[in-house]
């Protein structure tokens, strides 16, 4: 095979696993977004049971405030019934204290509901925070395993950018160019092309019988004369055992 076809159709395959590497590399901060909406989500999970639990704790003061309120207004107006003259006015009197204990047991029962909320809240809390902690811990496992693969990623990257170089050392000048030409212009960075059936792999288009011939033998570069990718024959390069 002609030495420079055979170092063009090696540093594609080096630029095609370069590319494959940095496109993987550029998906780290999303990777690494992903891992901090997970925590913030934990957060706030977290945030609202302690929210919850503020709440209770509060409407609790409030109605403890209501019911001793109530239980002094109970109790002056039965310090009122030695000043009563009738009987009528006893009665009044009467209802109006057992209006007040009734309002005072509701507030009793009140309280009794929201004591259980207080103590579903604090259990919510301590689940909630191990949860919290659980998810940090794998959230932070995770992390660190993706900064891994990333670092092996640069560690194999440098590999190929070396010998990358060193080919392209080994590269003439003009081929080289016209390599580089190629790889920006054509879709996926495809410079090189299989002849596979008499047609072009690159732009699937069909390649005049001679100019197939040739190709066939990899003996110097020849390009497509449709998409001007240059072309080779992939089973002359690895031929099949047996």
């Amino acid at each position: 095979m002609d030495q420079q076809l055979n170092l063009l159709i090696q540093l594609q395959e080096i630029d095609a696993k370069l590319r494959a590497l940095a496109a993987q590399k550029k998906r780290l901060p999303e990777f690494l977004a992903g891992l901090e909406r997970r925590r913030e989500a934990s957060k706030t999970d977290l945030d609202k049971v302690k929210e919850a639990l503020q709440t209770a704790q509060k409407n609790k003061r409030d109605r403890d405030q209501d019911l001793e309120a109530g239980a002094q207004k109970v109790e002056k107006l039965k310090a009122r019934s030695a000043e009563i003259k009738n009987n009528k006015e006893y009665q009044a009197l009467l209802k109006e204290i057992e209006a007040g204990e009734q309002e005072n047991k509701a507030t009793e029962d009140s309280i009794l509901g929201l004591m259980e909320k207080i103590d579903a809240a604090a259990q919510g809390i301590i689940a909630a925070e191990q949860r919290s902690r659980d998810e940090e811990a794998a959230l932070q496992a995770e992390q660190k395993q993706l900064e891994a693969e990333f670092a092996k990623f640069d560690e194999e990257m440098g590999g190929m950018e070396q010998a990358r170089k060193e080919i392209v050392g080994k590269v003439q000048p003009a081929v080289l160019t016209q390599y580089q030409k190629l790889l920006v212009s054509k879709a996926g960075g495809v410079a090189i092309a299989e002849a596979r059936g008499e047609a072009c792999s690159g732009c699937y288009m069909s390649i005049p019988p001679q100019v197939f011939v040739n190709v066939k033998k990899n003996e110097k570069i020849i390009t497509c004369p449709h998409c001007g990718r240059i072309l080779f024959y992939k089973e002359v390069i690895a031929p099949k055992n047996g």
